[in-house]
């Protein structure tokens, strides 16, 4: 039998959130006309640092780059082709987000991006949990009772770590640390490094890994032959002719 808690907020169970120091208070408290909100750059690095760079197919449902199921090709996605292909989806979605907010005509910053976050990870923001515990949340947008909807979003429990990120995104503009594209990309490098030759999901897998990491750092991974070293450098003259 499956235990279920409480889907019915009360004030007791409220998160005192001025207890903590806003990081930014004019992306918390300042309201913009909905027209003129977009996703902050503080909002892109939260999302993709969380999802990670990783050019060659990867998971069960074999997805690539920033997560994308709709980009796998035989040679691999780098860092730039990567985000690229990201943003063109994440501004799709973030038009779909506008458009399902109604009548609600203002916002702060830091509540556009947390709502925004949330439609982006689970296509809705008027619920939030699971089957042990949904709390029904459109009330509070309606009402702009924030503290209770980033209250929410925390007691949910579902994707834990990024819910409680999103509430103190909607309460305290805290974004976590910033990581720069930069770093992203040295860090899927180096994956790539620590999986040659043998830890990757299938063959396709590891050959699109050899492609990107020459791509990226115009190096060759160790051992390869030299029939496959000319293969990846003709692959790389034909793609950047």
């Amino acid at each position: 039998m499956e235990f279920k808690l409480s889907s019915i907020l009360t004030e007791q169970d409220l998160i005192e959130f001025d207890l903590y120091t806003k990081k930014s208070e004019s992306m918390v408290d300042d309201l913009k006309d909905l027209k003129n909100l977009e996703a902050s750059s503080q909002l892109i690095n939260f999302l993709i640092r969380e999802q990670e760079w990783q050019g060659y197919q990867y998971g069960s449902g074999l997805v690539i780059g920033y997560g994308t199921s709709e980009k796998i090709n035989d040679i691999g996605l780098t860092e730039s082709e990567a985000f690229s292909f990201w943003i063109d989806k994440f501004k799709f979605t973030e038009r779909k987000f506008k458009g399902i907010l109604g009548n609600i005509s203002q916002l702060t910053q830091t509540q556009y991006d947390a709502m925004l976050s949330l439609y982006y990870h689970t296509g809705d923001i008027f619920s939030v949990g699971t089957a042990s515990r949904k709390f029904q949340i459109q009330q509070y947008i309606e009402t702009r009772q924030w503290q209770w909807y980033a209250s929410a979003l925390i007691l949910s429990g579902f994707q834990r770590n990024i819910r409680q990120g999103e509430a103190k995104i909607m309460m305290l503009g805290d974004y976590g640390r910033n990581k720069d594209r930069s770093i992203i990309k040295a860090e899927g490098i180096q994956k790539i490094r620590q999986l040659y030759p043998n830890r990757f999901i299938n063959d396709i897998a590891k050959e699109q890994a050899e492609y990107v990491y020459y791509a990226e750092t115009k190096r060759f991974l160790p051992k390869m032959t030299q029939t496959r070293m000319r293969r990846i450098v003709a692959l790389y003259q034909e793609n950047n002719a």
